[in-house]
């Protein structure tokens, strides 16, 4: 999943949100002695991050939704997916969130700023621009899209056209729509239940 998805996971506990972004800029263990700085509920969001991630690329309905993409995007497939139910969680935004769009986006940097001292100079820079650009929102229409997928052009070397993701989502809007709901609402009720528990 994407940055909108892990920070809508993480529920209203700005340290576990912290946590959750924190993730992708740091490797290991939790518990190494490296991270003894962190507080119990950052290391909670740390972990979060890594459930998400394995109930994601583990499930079958992820699965079936990477298949609409392989044709043209081979082994790229699942980085469109990350980016495309970023698009659907925003176009289904009140299916499973009381809380305005917007007032969620801004709630979220809020938070992440209060984190700053905690966070390694490449998350830094990513927070920073995350806020000044409005990342959160980038992905309900195709300009954002675009936007991304060029960008990861960009990054893959020798790689597929990512662009080619748009007109592929289109052409399954509805099917991959129904894919995403059903694999969004599973995956949300077990976040829940992660927070709880661990």
């Amino acid at each position: 999943m994407n940055y909108l998805a892990h920070v809508f996971l993480s529920g209203q506990n700005e340290a576990i949100l912290f946590g959750n972004m924190l993730e992708d800029f740091m490797h290991g263990r939790v518990d190494h002695p490296r991270n003894n700085h962190l507080s119990s509920e950052i290391k909670r969001g740390i972990k979060l991050h890594r459930f998400i991630d394995t109930f994601t690329d583990t499930h079958e309905l992820v699965k079936e939704s990477k298949k609409v993409f392989q044709a043209e995007i081979g082994r790229y497939a699942s980085v469109t997916v990350d980016v495309i139910y970023d698009h659907y969680l925003i176009k289904n935004w009140s299916a499973f969130s009381d809380e305005d769009f917007e007032v969620f986006r801004f709630r979220v940097y809020d938070s992440l700023v209060k984190f700053k001292s905690l966070m390694p100079e490449r998350l830094l820079r990513t927070v920073e621009s995350m806020i000044t650009y409005d990342w959160l929102k980038e992905y309900e229409f195709d300009e954002g899209l675009s936007r991304a997928f060029e960008s990861l052009n960009r990054k893959i070397k020798n790689g597929p056209d990512m662009l080619l993701s748009i007109p592929i989502m289109h052409e399954n809007y509805d099917l991959l729509n129904e894919q995403f709901l059903a694999f969004f609402e599973e995956l949300k009720a077990e976040c829940e239940l992660f927070i709880e528990h661990n």
